[in-house]
Order: C-alpha cells, then structure tokens, then sequence
C-alpha cells in the first residue's frame, strides 16, 4: 500500500480526540498560510507576465520609462512573494512547536496507559511519532502541500493560452507523478526489509554493550562483532537494492523533464511561426511549466515525508481515540490500615487463550504481618506480586488494601501508600535522592530514612555529593547489591502501608539480609502490611505467614510454622520447594525474629543454595 487510507472525517468532522481537537484549533493559522500561498504562488506569474509585455510592449516601442516602471513593478512583486513565503514557513514552524506542546500531555498519558494495558513498544512509538508530526509541520514538504494546490491553475492557464500547450504539460506532469509511484513502489519492500536489519544491529549492540563484561569474559567479542556487522550488512544490501531501483527511475524521469521543457519551447516557437503569437509566449509558457511541474518534482523529493507524517497522524489518532480511565475520586484514609490486604478470586489469563497465569487465588492478611510467597519457577508468584502491588490488572477478582482495591489506588494518586520492589530493578531519576523518592519533590530527610531502613545511607554518605550524587545509565555502573538496596530504599520511602517485595535478598550478602530482616520488622511495627516474593529461604524467618503457589494456583496458605511442620512431606507441594525447605529452613521457626540481637540464630545467605 502507497499511501494509508484517508480518513476526511478525521479532518472534516467535529473534534473527537484530542489530535482531532488541535487540528481544528490550528484551522485559523492553516487557514492563514494557505492565504500566504495563494498569494505568493498568484505573484509567481509576475515574471511571465514582464517577459509577455517586454516582447509586447518594450521592444516595439523602445520605451525605456516603460521597461523601468515593468521592471519595478516585477521587482516589488517578486519580493513581496519572497516575504510572503518566509511569512508561512515561520508560522508553520511555530506552529509545529505549538502542536507539540497542545498534545504532549496527552500523548504521555495515552503512552503510559497503553504500556501499561496493552503494548509497551507502540507506546514508545508515539511519543516518537509526535516528534516526527512536528518536524514534518516545520520542514519543506508542508508549503509543498500548499502549493500543489496552485498547480492545477497553471495547467489552466496553458490551456488557455493554447490546448496544445497545456497537453505537453499535462502529460509530462502526469508521467513524472507515474514515475513517483512506481520508484515508491519499487523501493518499498528493500527499504523494509533495510530498516528492519538496521534495528536488528542496532538492538545487537546494544544488547553487547550492556553485557560487555561478560562478552570479553567469555571471548565472544569476535562472534557478537560479526553478528552485529552480519545485520549492517544485510540492512545495507537492502539499502543498496533500493537506492538502485531509484536512481534508475530518477536516470528516467530527469530526461523526461527536460523533454518536456524542450517540447513546451517547441511547441510555443510553432504558434509563433503559424499562428502569429508573440514571441514572448516561449519564455512566459516555460516559466509556468516549470511552475506546474515544481509541486510533482517536490512530491518525488518528499513522498516518503508526507506518506510518513500522515502514518504517524493515523497512529497517534488511533492511540489518542482510546478512553483514559478515569481516576475514581476515592478518598484515602489518613491513619494507618485497619482491615489489611484481602485478595479476592484473582485470576489472569493468557491473551487470545484459555489457560491461567494465576486462577483463583484469595486470602487475606491483616495489617502488621508479612506474608512469604513460594513457589517453583512459572508458578505465578511474580505476577501475584504485581496485582497485590496494583501494577497489573487481574482479568478476575479484585486486590483490596483496607477495602479499598490498589490498582483505585495507585491510579488515585495513592500510589505513595504502596511500595514495590519488582525482580528486575530499573532506577529512575538523575541522583541518587530522586531514584528513592521516585521522581517527585525529595523530601531530604524521608530520602534519608528510606536509605536507613535498605542499609544503603552509610554507602551514600561515602561518595562525593552523598545524595545528589549523579546516577548514570540507569545504575548500570553500579554492583547488583547497591542496585537492590537502591530499590528496597525506593520501595521503603514514603511510610508505605503496603510494600510487595520480589526476590528482595537475590543480590544482598549476609549483613544486607540482616538489615532486610530488620526492615520488615520495622515495617511491621509501624502496622504496614508485607508480602516478600522469594526463592531463598532465610528470609522467610521474618514472615508470619507462607504462601505457597503452583501451576498458577495456592496450594497451601498458613501460619509459618504450621506450613513447615505440616507440609515438608505433603505430595502436593512441589518437590522443587519441598527440598528447598527441607535443606534450608529448620525445623522450628520462632514467632517473634530478633535478627541483631543474636548473630548465630540468623540463617547467612551466603551459605543457603538458592532456590531454582
């Protein structure tokens, strides 16, 4: 498909979207600059016109006053055209950044919610394709559109002037339009395929990049060097193919313009000869064709630009046409959790299937307790964490934190309340004080608490700038513990009364486990509400309760030490969980953990296999 479908209701019909919206609001300023062109490509004829009267006027009267008063003439029409076009390609350009700004807020809202519903990579795209709208609106092609509207007149006035003049035009306009075609056509499939294989080399390096140290490690700097090149080859071998294929329509189409050229002079000189014009028609005729043909060559300079920007206006239409929801005006308790966490019938299934990442799952926990989830590798723990946390959205059942569901809360505004620690930690934010208090006015000294509490402060203090200490590529310089203790400090800011911790002790040695424990006791005392996601046992000391889940289903819900003493040798847990506890956690587990006070009771991670 050369161009996508038109949608005139888009443009024509009463705004619906917020795209729709700043299109019309634009209407007066579009409206502007198409009186700027119809005046301005109205003046082009001035010097067709002066050749016309030189020859009519000029030369067979020999008057010198009236070539000077043409010539003026000419000369101020000639600059008020020069004014008039730098006049709409200003406008144009301010407004591109107006546009920009009108539907930015609106745009990162739609992205957001489509990454977080449905597609994070076309939620990415649109917040890209906005750029690329305004850039559009601010470059060459757009006065292009404008003025091939103007193209048509100069047909006409050809014809006017002699149908055969105006035949020789309109063919040779609508060969060169034909031969836009067919190289758009020619070209498309290879510039796919080229864009594609670039992406797939630029996704290598990046991805080499990332995990440099281990690719040198390992040797395998030569192999991911030729994967790398083996993809900008392949995009440039498409490239190639394209290019040809073009270059060959454009060895056609320059000779057929000037062709054209010549047989637009030819045939003028011919009414000359025959039919007694003027002599001036052959350069007055030239100069408009090559006016009516200047929009068809600018169509082959910047087909891919419009074909471009006006994909991009469908796709940010149709992402912006979806329904944000709504925040629910839900208001939120100022003192401490009552009722606790209940998670009622929770369900997730797979898109387009009827099987269950998670079926069925319900429980409840109150305020002051921390809950342990276990479970084989696939079993839904991860995802379970990320409903509890209100992150994901169940395809059934709801998650209630004091009978209010989270995912209410978190859209209103409440997500302070909630604190999460998600298995693979990204770190936002340009220090180190706006990483833990995520993204938002750093309060200092809650920053410092949080940092306390993750047992990071001491290694912060230690820096440089201490919390104002510059974080560069999302942390990727920084070691695995400081990463984790850096987002265990993110989800402890801010007095939360729900924290969802997934595998919060991957990365901590013995002493950092230590000071986890601490932390979840502290948050229990302050009456907030724990679930710790985990395949290493150790920390499972701290919990009052053990989850465990299988196939995407809980299999068994207790006490701590009734699910140990009760399930080591039930058939139905898992074997990969049974041999778990049964190497890892005693026998007897204390109700009440004082993890500092005595260093021999505290199981040392470093020393437990972790869990697969």
């Amino acid at each position: 498909m050369l161009m996508p479908p038109i949608r005139l209701n888009m443009l024509l019909a009463p705004p619906q979207t917020p795209l729709q919206a700043a299109l019309w609001a634009c209407a007066g300023q579009f409206g502007l600059v198409f009186a700027y062109s119809c005046s301005y490509n109205l003046l082009l004829f001035a010097p067709s016109i002066y050749l016309l009267q030189i020859y009519d006027r000029v030369l067979s009267s020999r008057s010198g006053a009236t070539l000077l008063m043409l010539t003026l003439i000419v000369a101020f029409a000639v600059v008020v055209g020069g004014v008039l076009d730098t006049l709409r390609r200003a406008i144009l350009s301010r407004l591109g950044a107006w546009f920009e700004d009108r539907l930015r807020p609106n745009v990162l809202s739609a992205a957001f919610e489509c990454a977080f519903h449905c597609d994070p990579a076309r939620a990415s795209a649109v917040h890209r394709d906005l750029g690329a709208l305004r850039q559009f609106i601010e470059s060459g092609a757009c006065p292009m559109l404008f003025d091939a509207f103007w193209a048509p007149l100069f047909l006409i006035v050809l014809f006017l002037i002699h149908p055969l003049l105006g035949v020789v035009a309109t063919c040779n306009v609508l060969v060169l339009f034909g031969l836009t075609l067919s190289s758009e056509f020619l070209t498309e499939e290879a510039l796919t395929k080229s864009s594609a294989a670039l992406s797939r080399s630029y996704a290598r390096l990046a991805i080499a990049l990332g995990n440099i140290h281990l690719i040198r490690s390992m040797g395998m700097l030569d192999g991911a060097a030729r994967q790398i090149c083996q993809a900008a080859q392949d995009a440039r071998k498409e490239q190639d193919v394209a290019q040809l294929r073009s270059e060959i329509v454009s060895l056609v189409a320059k000779p057929i313009r000037a062709l054209g050229q010549v047989l637009m002079m030819g045939a003028a000189a011919w009414l000359v000869l025959d039919h007694g014009k003027s002599a001036g028609i052959i350069f007055a005729t030239t100069l408009m064709f090559g006016r009516a043909i200047a929009p068809v060559e600018g169509a082959i300079v910047g087909w891919k630009a419009l074909k471009t920007a006006w994909s991009t206006c469908l796709r940010l239409d149709g992402v912006l046409a979806t329904p944000l929801p709504q925040a629910e005006s839900t208001e939120i308790p100022s003192e401490r959790p009552r009722y606790g966490l209940v998670v009622d019938n929770v369900g997730v299934g797979l898109r387009g299937s009827r099987n269950y990442v998670l079926k069925d799952v319900s429980f409840s926990l109150p305020p002051g307790e921390c809950l342990g989830i276990i479970g084989a590798s696939g079993s839904g723990k991860s995802m379970l964490g990320q409903i509890i946390a209100g992150v994901s959205v169940p395809s059934q059942g709801c998650v209630r934190l004091d009978n209010i569901d989270v995912s209410v809360l978190r859209e209103a505004r409440g997500g302070r309340y909630l604190g999460y620690l998600p298995q693979d930690i990204n770190l936002f934010g340009e220090t180190i004080k706006e990483t833990i208090a995520p993204l938002g006015d750093p309060d200092l000294q809650k920053v410092i608490e949080a940092a306390k509490l993750a047992g990071i402060h001491d290694t912060v203090m230690r820096l440089p700038e201490g919390y104002d200490t510059v974080i560069v590529n999302a942390g990727s310089g920084l070691s695995r513990g400081c990463h984790q203790r850096l987002g265990l400090a993110r989800a402890f800011f801010g007095d939360p009364r729900l924290v969802v911790l997934d595998e919060p002790n991957s990365s901590l040695d013995y002493v950092g486990e230590r000071v986890l424990l601490d932390a979840i006791e502290h948050l229990k005392a302050a009456n907030a509400t724990v679930v710790v996601i985990t395949h290493r046992m150790g920390i499972l000391a701290a919990t009052n309760k053990i989850a465990i889940m299988e196939g995407g289903t809980l299999t068994a819900f207790g006490e701590s030490e009734a699910i140990f003493e009760t399930h080591l040798s039930r058939p139905q847990v898992p074997s990969q969980v049974q041999s778990q506890v049964q190497s890892q956690v005693p026998s007897q587990v204390p109700t009440q953990v004082t993890p500092l006070e005595n260093e021999d009771s505290a199981v040392n991670p470093s020393q437990e296999p972790a869990v697969s």
